[in-house]
C-alpha cells in the first residue's frame, strides 16, 4: 500500500427488511493516503455515514456488509503489516477502533454521557486504550489535549491572564492548575456546540489514530466557530501528527476549505471522485454540477435557486430504485440586477408597517446557592425595529445572541421584561395567556422550527398534522372541507395529497419541512417567523425549500422573519438584515448594504467566516 493509510475495495452495504433489500453503499472503491484529507460530499441517504460506520465496524442492524474489502495500514505498527478490517473478529476490531481510526460524529451533545464531566469521559478513553498508564497521567494528557484543540488556554496563556487582570489570591501556579481542574469538571450541558465539538476531537485524537473520520462535525455550528474547528482539523493533519481525515459533508463550501481529494456519493455509489480543485471547478457528473449550482452566493442574486434536479434525469422502477440517470441541460439563471433591488426596496419603504418593535428586552434571572436572584441575563437587551407588510426581514448572528429570543417574544411564546410590541397597529405585547384576542392572533402569525424532525408528531399523520389547526381555530366548516384545504396546501407545497395518511418517519426531511410549512400556511397567516428552518437541510433541499418560501411569499402576500446564521442564505431571502449580537442590534441594512459594504466589526467578522466558494456552473 506504500503511504496509503486505507484501501476501500468494491463496498457493498444492504439493509434488508421483510419485503425488500435496499443497497445503502454500491460497490464503491477509495484510498485514503498518509496525512491527506478525503472529502466525501452528498446528500442525505447517499451512503457516506454508512460508508464511515463500515470502515469502523458499527454497521447497525439488520444492514450488514455484502461484499467488498477495507484494507488498513496501521502506523503504529512495528513493520508495516496491512489488515482487512472485514475479517476481523469484533474483539479484534476493538483494538484498532479509537485507538488506530478514531470518528467525530455529528452531534456532540448525543455523543457524550450528560451524566459524567468531560475529565472523566477523556480520561475512560485514554486509559482504555493506552495500558498502563496511570490515572493522574491520563487527566495530565486530557489537560494537554483540551490545550491542544483550544478549548483551554496554554500555561502561557493563563499566566498571562492572571499577571494582568490579577484574578485570584492564590499564587500563579495555584490559580493555572485551579482552571485546568475546573475545565475538566465541567458537564456536557455546560458547554457550547463549539466547546463540544472540541471535547470530541480531543477524544479522538487521545490516541494519536492513523486515520479520523469526521462526519458532519460542523453542521449545526455558526460560521465562526466552524471555521475554527475546520482550521484546528487541518492542523491537526498537517502537524507532526500526520493523521490522515476522511471529512464528510454536504456542503461544498466547506469541503473546499479542508479537503485535498473529493469523492462525490448519489444514491450508494461515487459518481465522481479527483482532486478538490478538478472536483470543484470542473466538475463532470451532472449530480456534481447540481451540488454546485444549489448554494446560494453573496455576490450574485437569482431570482430562483437551481436544484439537483434541473441536472439530473432519474427513470425509476416501480419499487422506486434508479434505473437509469442521465444529464438535463438546465434552465438558463435570470438574476436581479442592482436597479431592479434598489427598486423593491424603495416600494417596500412606501409600504405600511405590519410589526413595530420598541425598546424590546428579555431578561431571565440567574439564581445564587441558596435560590436569591443575584444578577440577570440580558437574552434581548433594549432592541426597536419595523416590520413592512410583505417583506422579508433577516435576522442574523452567532449562537446566543437572541434571534430565536427575540422571535419568540413577538410570537408571545414569551413574555417580554420591557418594551412594546405592535401588530398591525395594535399592541399585542400586554395580552396574556386568557385574553381572547390571543387566540385570534395565533391564526395570524406562526413559525417553521428548525428541525422538521422533532417538530410533528410521529403519531399523527401529515394530513391529520396540517389539520390540526383548522379543527383547533374551527376553520373550514366541515371536516370534508378541511380536507380539501389540506389537499390544497399538500399541492402547494409539492407534495402530493394522496399522502394525506402518510406518517412523518415515511417522508425525508425536506418533504417533513414542506409539511411544517404546509401547516403553518393552514390558517392564512400575514406573518410567519422561519427559525433556521432550512439549516438542518442538505443544499439541494435547502434550495427547493428557498424558492418554495419566495413563491409563496408571493403568492399569499406573506411577511417573513427569515432567522440564520448562513449570511448566503439570507442574501437571497431577504429584503433588509439586522445582525445581532449579544442581545443587541450589531448593524441594520438592506440585504445589499450588510454584505457588501459591513460597518461593524462584528459583521465582517460574520462574512470572512463564510467558506469560500462561489463557483457558477
Amino acid at each position: 500500500m506504500g503511504d496509503t493509510v486505507l484501501d476501500v475495495r468494491n463496498l457493498s452495504v444492504e439493509f434488508k427488511n421483510e419485503n425488500q433489500t435496499t443497497l445503502a453503499v454500491d460497490n464503491i472503491s477509495f484510498s485514503l493516503e498518509q496525512g491527506k484529507i478525503l472529502g466525501i460530499v452528498g446528500e442525505s441517504g447517499s451512503g457516506k455515514s454508512i460508508t464511515s460506520l463500515a470502515i469502523m465496524g458499527l454497521i447497525p442492524r439488520p444492514g450488514k456488509i455484502s461484499s467488498g474489502e477495507i484494507w488498513f495500514s496501521p502506523a503504529k505498527a512495528q513493520k508495516t503489516t496491512n489488515v482487512n478490517l472485514l475479517a476481523l473478529h469484533q474483539d479484534q476490531l476493538r483494538h484498532y477502533r479509537g485507538g488506530e481510526i478514531a470518528m467525530i460524529f455529528q452531534d456532540p451533545m448525543s455523543s457524550l454521557n450528560p451524566v459524567y464531566n468531560i475529565g472523566f469521559q477523556i480520561t475512560e478513553a485514554i486509559q482504555l486504550h493506552q495500558k498502563n498508564i496511570t490515572l493522574e497521567q491520563a487527566k495530565n494528557q486530557a489537560i494537554a489535549l483540551l490545550q491542544e484543540v483550544r478549548l483551554l488556554p496554554s500555561d502561557e496563556q493563563l499566566e498571562e491572564q492572571y499577571l494582568a487582570n490579577k484574578l485570584s489570591n492564590l499564587p500563579v501556579k495555584a490559580y493555572i492548575k485551579q482552571q485546568k481542574e475546573a475545565i475538566l469538571k465541567r458537564f456536557p450541558h455546560e458547554l457550547s456546540g463549539g466547546q463540544l465539538q472540541r471535547v470530541m476531537i480531543a477524544m479522538a485524537i487521545s490516541c494519536n489514530p492513523t486515520i479520523l473520520i469526521a462526519d458532519e462535525p460542523t453542521t449545526a455550528l455558526d460560521v465562526t466557530v466552524q471555521k475554527e474547528i475546520l482550521r484546528l482539523l487541518r492542523e491537526l493533519c498537517k502537524s507532526d501528527r500526520n493523521m490522515s481525515m476522511i471529512f464528510i459533508s454536504h456542503d461544498l463550501g466547506v469541503i473546499n476549505e479542508i479537503a485535498d481529494t473529493v469523492a462525490v456519493m448519489y444514491q450508494g455509489k461515487i459518481v465522481e471522485r479527483n482532486n478538490k480543485e478538478i472536483i470543484l471547478y470542473n466538475p463532470q457528473h451532472p449530480y456534481t454540477k447540481g451540488l454546485i449550482a444549489c448554494r446560494p452566493h453573496l455576490t450574485e442574486l437569482p431570482e430562483k435557486l437551481l436544484t439537483v434536479s434541473d441536472f439530473v434525469d432519474l427513470e425509476k422502477d416501480e419499487q422506486g430504485q434508479i434505473i437509469s440517470l442521465s444529464e438535463k441541460t438546465p434552465p438558463e439563471i435570470i438574476y436581479i440586477s442592482l436597479e431592479e433591488e434598489k427598486q423593491r426596496v424603495t416600494e417596500i419603504e412606501k409600504l405600511d408597517n405590519l410589526l413595530i418593535i420598541k425598546n424590546l428586552s428579555v431578561r431571565y434571572p440567574i439564581k445564587g446557592i441558596f435560590g436569591q436572584t443575584k444578577t440577570f441575563f440580558n437574552a434581548v437587551d433594549n432592541v426597536s425595529f419595523e416590520v413592512k407588510h410583505g417583506e422579508t426581514l433577516g435576522l442574523v448572528g452567532e449562537s446566543g445572541c437572541g434571534k430565536s429570543t427575540l422571535a419568540r417574544t413577538i410570537l408571545k411564546l414569551i413574555p417580554a421584561t420591557e418594551g412594546e410590541i405592535y401588530f398591525e397597529k395594535e399592541k399585542i405585547s400586554d395580552w396574556t395567556v386568557g385574553n381572547p384576542k390571543l387566540r385570534s392572533l395565533r391564526q395570524r402569525m406562526q413559525i417553521v422550527f428548525q428541525n422538521p424532525y422533532n417538530s410533528l408528531n410521529p403519531r399523527l399523520t401529515i394530513g391529520k398534522a396540517i389539520m390540526e389547526p383548522l379543527i383547533i381555530h374551527k376553520k373550514e366548516g366541515s371536516e370534508r372541507k378541511q380536507r380539501e384545504r389540506v389537499a390544497y396546501l399538500l399541492e402547494r407545497v409539492k407534495l402530493n395529497p394522496s399522502w394525506f395518511n402518510r406518517y412523518p418517519h415515511q417522508l425525508s426531511g425536506g418533504q417533513r419541512q414542506r409539511v411544517c410549512i404546509a401547516r403553518a400556511l393552514a390558517l392564512n397567516p400575514q406573518f410567519i417567523v422561519c427559525d433556521e428552518s432550512v439549516s438542518a437541510l442538505d443544499v439541494s433541499v435547502q434550495a427547493e425549500v428557498l424558492n418554495l418560501l419566495k413563491e409563496l411569499q408571493q403568492d399569499f402576500q406573506l411577511t417573513y422573519i427569515f432567522i440564520s446564521h448562513d449570511l448566503s442564505v439570507v442574501r437571497f431571502m431577504s429584503d433588509r438584515i439586522i445582525v445581532m449580537n449579544k442581545g443587541k442590534i450589531a448593524e441594520e441594512g438592506t440585504a445589499k448594504e450588510i454584505i457588501n459594504h459591513p460597518k461593524e466589526d462584528y459583521t465582517k467578522r460574520l462574512i470572512a467566516s463564510i467558506p469560500k466558494f462561489e463557483k457558477t456552473i
